[in-house]
């Protein structure tokens, strides 16, 4: 019988070698879950059972806020982020959430334009960076 027992065994050392190689060196017919480094991209990616998948770093993103203040006839507001789309933010006009319904982000990714200009004095903050930290 060929191979060893490794039940309850720890990884000796400072590290461990995983397979890696650029995005044409995968394998032909990887594994459920199989792991690797992918030297083309820079980043590990798994195999999900249909294609591999590049792993979301965790921990904290550099989130961004926007504020502005209402005059009761300004609509539109320049951003300091280009955001791609209005589910990739979160907007509040006093303490009160805007739902993606009430504004469209217009400027090429630029701008965020009310569909009625917030009221005089009201505090508007524009929450960036919320988008998915997965790769597709």
């Amino acid at each position: 019988m060929a191979g060893n027992f490794v039940k309850n065994q720890r990884i000796k050392g400072q590290s461990i070698g995983i397979p890696s190689g650029g995005t044409g060196a995968r394998p032909a017919a990887p594994a459920f879950g199989a792991f690797r480094y992918n030297t083309d991209l820079g980043q590990m990616e798994y195999f999900n059972g249909n294609v591999f998948k590049q792993l979301s770093v965790s921990g904290e993103i550099g989130v961004v806020v926007d504020s502005f203040t209402g005059d009761n006839s300004t609509a539109t507001f320049s951003l300091s982020v280009t955001t791609s789309a209005e589910e990739q933010i979160i907007v509040f006009v006093g303490s009160i959430y805007q739902p993606p319904s009430t504004y469209t982000i217009t400027g090429a990714g630029n701008d965020i334009t009310f569909s009625e200009a917030p009221p005089a004095d009201s505090p508007v903050n524009v929450i960036h960076n919320l988008a998915s930290t997965n790769v597709s």
